[in-house]
């Protein structure tokens, strides 16, 4: 039983180190021997995933009336829609700062809802081969209308279950266009080039290389995709899908990367929401680079990824971004990453 190997593991070795994030270039404490302290705090239950296919309270369900008065066609596979409640919008107001010291601006963008599928409780791991095409397919345009549209960073992000907090159980993501390069992805920008300067080398060859002669954290590697557990994983279960090629965005990927990203993206999710006996809880984003890197870097430099990070590091045991990691901007990892990608690679797909 996965499980039951994965809570041995855990007892019995221990690997308790400082790991480098190239990406971040911050350090990452893993520390396996706390996996099975003891914890009297809150537990995430498992979700009921024997839902309904219709919701008539759901505001992203086929038909239904939305907030603002507007019904949502009777779609049957993807709809994209400008945000209702968007954080950035294209004709905010603006105003000024109460001191000259501090600055501002208008919170100018774009936020757009993507539903993935008609069905309520569907999840993305669930669907079908030919729909998890679709999606990926969607995310590549979707990122190249927006940056033709002027935006300088496109982010599609997918908040999973509701140890995240998502805001309607509806199989969707969100894509916001911003007028700047966001954190993540500025902080990525500056690592890449600044390897890329030194070692005339792509950061992100560099960590595919590593990844595959050590092996170990490998989960699949085919179909112009790697997939892996980082060494430098932050969170439980973390995983990272690199193209082979290095492509800045989704935008430049071919029909067959893109088919052969919604493959391993399916097998991914299928695994995390096997490996611990209940749903996975994640995090879903897409790490592409900003308008002024296609204009101006080095290219091959930075490549897109899809970043995964789930917050159950147990059964009903939620990873808890707490003092240390909110306060300090210091990531504990309680399971090495070796544990969890040879607990995933032995979960029973069939």
């Amino acid at each position: 039983m996965v499980h039951g190997y994965w809570r041995w593991k855990v007892s019995s070795d221990v690997t308790w180190e400082q790991r480098w994030h190239p990406l971040l270039r911050r350090w990452v404490t893993i520390t396996s021997h706390r996996g099975g302290r003891p914890w009297v705090g809150q537990n995430a239950e498992p979700e009921n995933r024997e839902g309904v296919a219709f919701d008539a309270e759901c505001y992203l369900c086929p038909g239904n009336v939305r907030v603002n008065g507007l019904q949502n066609p009777d779609y049957s596979s993807i709809y994209c829609f400008d945000n209702d409640h968007p954080a950035l919008g294209k004709a905010p107001p603006v105003s000024e700062p109460p001191h000259p010291f501090y600055r501002s601006m208008e919170a100018s963008g774009q936020c757009r809802v993507m539903c993935y599928h008609p069905h309520h409780s569907r999840r993305l791991s669930e669907l079908e081969p030919h729909e998890m095409e679709q999606v990926v397919l969607s995310w590549a345009h979707q990122t190249e209308e927006l940056t033709a549209a002027g935006w300088e960073q496109v982010f599609i992000f997918e908040n999973n279950g509701s140890v995240v907090g998502v805001s309607n159980p509806h199989p969707h993501c969100q894509i916001y266009a911003f007028p700047f390069a966001v954190d993540s992805i500025q902080r990525e920008i500056e690592a890449a080039k600044a390897h890329y300067e030194k070692a005339k080398r792509s950061l992100f060859d560099e960590i595919k290389e590593a990844e595959r002669l050590d092996g170990r954290r490998i989960l699949l590697d085919e179909h112009d995709w790697t997939v892996f557990v980082p060494y430098f994983a932050q969170f439980p279960f973390e995983m990272m899908l690199l193209p082979h090629r290095n492509m800045a965005t989704l935008a430049e990927a071919t029909d067959a990367e893109l088919k052969g990203l919604a493959g391993a993206l399916k097998v991914s999710l299928q695994r995390l929401d096997r490996v611990l006996g209940q749903a996975q809880s994640y995090i879903l984003s897409i790490h592409q680079a900003p308008s002024a890197w296609l204009r101006a870097e080095a290219p091959g430099a930075y490549s897109t990824y899809v970043h995964i990070q789930p917050f159950l590091r147990a059964p009903s045991l939620q990873k808890f971004l707490a003092g240390i990691e909110t306060a300090a901007g210091q990531f504990l990892n309680d399971a090495a990453p070796e544990e969890h990608a040879d607990a995933l690679r032995r979960v029973v797909l069939a």
